[in-house]
């Protein structure tokens, strides 16, 4: 079993007030593939009384995200999405609610949501609705209210529609079978204390009934607002989820050594193309089709090896959601395959590093135009919240059209987690190339696209001079203390503004670089005035040596004055 089995319920009623401002929203997507990219979401929100337009903010927030958060890409997490939806909703109700300046925040509502993926529960949140947990006999509130206290009255501090930007509250808890997972509005939580709420579900088995016993009870109690719940209990869960994709992928063998003529699941082996201590690759035809194709196998050296079976099945995984025309095309495996390999498309034409090779003097013009289509590959892999980690003259092909191809996505990864693998990744820097990795890999710095971006300006800096802008790291060995301890080496027979360019995009320290990759290529494209003065550079930074023994005999000299003056 891959996706878990869920009992849902949910009920809403007005109470004693003419028009329910409450909305819900109960969804278990029928696509499988859905809810495993997906998972599963009950969502709640509760319109601010005082606002004219409560009941119209509510149900657009909870119908809005459902439909937008379905929408956005598989390659996306879940807090990722959560956010970027509802930093868009919560713009929209913000200007719905100032176009009239005499009805000012008239479109404000409370949001709260449990998306559930595999065995575990990402709670989202803004307001004073409530998520709560029931598990073995205990109850745990999963949220705390946003409300602040004015002369002895509470009001709403934080609401969707209330302010241009919205705060949410994001945390994820792991779930566990018999767990009970529900939403309620204040209606409800303000006047049942949680002994009572407790008491209801231990007494009440059916959540169904449960959350029916809540609304009749609060309303006996004297609550005066709308009453919404929404439940769901675990039934069952995958099972040790990570354990049985490692086990699906053993029981598919590693392919032998292959040679021409050859067959493997229904292709034909053609040639060999490259091998390496990790994997193999080779041309071959696909027999249904005559489609020419590249196989890409996995080394028998690593088939005990766990962490090596999921970067494998990740890089597949990575490859199969994008679609650029300047990325590799990684191809859907064949149903009844019985070996681990993927299939991807055969690229005519050679990698960048041989054009290199053979094109020791490039024009810059004709670099620009190599750089442009670079970043317009690498860019296409942001937007999905991929960072490639191994961007490198031999990962890029320039085939017969003169088109580059970006390649190889072993070392890629999604920004934030893939939780369909639960990637646990003991070795902290990437498999990448040393001497085109970001210093910040190896400083334990944040990484996010910046770190593309270094390897794009090394790539073209040694494109147009031959050479690296940082001294050759050879060996096993990173020495990188400091980024103050990396200087840059000016490519004097470049224009300045083009040595300037490429000294941001690789400067050391990522909060130097460029903010984004367009930024980047626009000054490749167009001299940056700013750069044609000469930059003044304190001499701690141009020789950090030089300058602490300036200090040091500085001391000494003020030390000796002292002693004998």
């Amino acid at each position: 079993m891959q996706i878990p089995r869920l009992e849902t319920a949910a009920h809403s009623v007005a109470g004693i007030k003419p028009e329910n401002q409450d909305a819900w929203v109960s969804e278990i997507p029928q696509s499988t593939s859905r809810r495993l990219q997906k998972g599963d979401l009950l969502a709640i929100a509760d319109g601010v009384s005082a606002c004219s337009e409560a009941r119209k903010a509510s149900h657009t927030a909870v119908s809005s995200f459902a439909s937008d958060y379905y929408s956005t890409p598989d390659s996306w997490t879940i807090r990722h999405s959560a956010a970027r939806v509802l930093n868009a909703l919560n713009r929209w109700l913000y200007q719905q609610g100032h176009h009239d300046p005499r009805e000012m925040g008239s479109w404000c509502t409370t949001f709260t949501a449990i998306i559930i993926k595999s065995t575990t529960a990402h709670i989202i949140h803004t307001g004073d609705s409530r998520a709560w947990r029931w598990r073995n006999g205990q109850l745990e509130c999963l949220t705390r209210d946003h409300v602040a206290s004015v002369g002895g009255r509470q009001f709403l501090g934080r609401a969707l529609g209330m302010s241009p930007s919205i705060e949410i509250d994001y945390r994820i808890e792991p779930l566990e079978e018999g767990d009970i997972l529900f939403l309620t509005t204040d209606g409800i939580h303000d006047h049942l204390s949680e002994e009572t709420i407790g008491e209801i579900l231990h007494n009440n088995q059916e959540i169904n009934t449960a959350g029916r016993v809540m609304i009749d009870r609060a309303l006996s109690l004297g609550s005066d607002d709308n009453l919404s719940c929404v439940l769901c209990r675990a039934v069952s869960l995958p099972a040790g989820q990570r354990e049985e994709k490692l086990q699906r992928l053993a029981e598919l063998q590693f392919p032998p050594e292959l040679y021409p003529g050859q067959k493997l699941d229904g292709y034909r082996i053609l040639e060999s193309l490259h091998a390496s201590r990790r994997s193999q690759l080779y041309l071959a035809e696909d027999m249904d089709t005559g489609q020419q194709v590249v196989l890409k196998t996995p080394s028998i050296n690593f088939e005990d090896d766990p962490e090596y079976l999921e970067g494998f099945i990740r890089e597949e995984w990575i490859g199969r959601r994008i679609r650029h025309p300047s990325i590799m095309k990684v191809l859907a495996p064949k149903p009844d395959r019985r070996f681990l390999y993927h299939a991807c498309e055969y690229i005519r034409g050679q990698t960048l590093r041989t054009w290199m090779q053979d094109h020791p003097s490039p024009q810059l013009v004709e670099v620009r135009e190599m750089a442009r289509q670079i970043i317009n590959a690498v860019r296409g892999l942001h937007r999905l919240q991929v960072l490639h980690q191994d961007l490198k003259p031999e990962n890029l092909m320039l085939d017969t059209d003169g088109r580059i191809k970006l390649i190889d996505f072993g070392t890629a990864r999604v920004a934030g987690e893939i939780n369909d693998f639960h990637l646990h990744q003991q070795n902290p820097f990437p498999q990448g190339t040393k001497n085109y990795t970001a210093p910040e890999y190896f400083l334990n710095g944040p990484i996010d696209e910046r770190a593309d971006q270094f390897a794009i300006g090394i790539i073209i800096y040694e494109m147009l001079t031959g050479q690296l802008p940082y001294p050759e790291q050879s060996g096993d060995s990173i020495r990188v203390r400091h980024y103050q301890h990396m200087q840059y080496q000016p490519a004097t027979r470049l224009p300045r503004w083009i040595d300037s360019t490429l000294a941001k995009a690789t400067a050391p320290d990522p909060a130097k670089r460029y903010a984004s990759l367009s930024e980047f290529f626009h000054d490749l494209s167009h001299p940056n005035p700013a750069f044609n003065k000469p930059a003044f550079q304190p001499l701690i930074e141009k020789k950090p040596l030089l300058t602490w023994q300036l200090i040091g005999f500085i001391l000494l000299c003020l030390n000796l004055w002292q002693i004998f003056g």
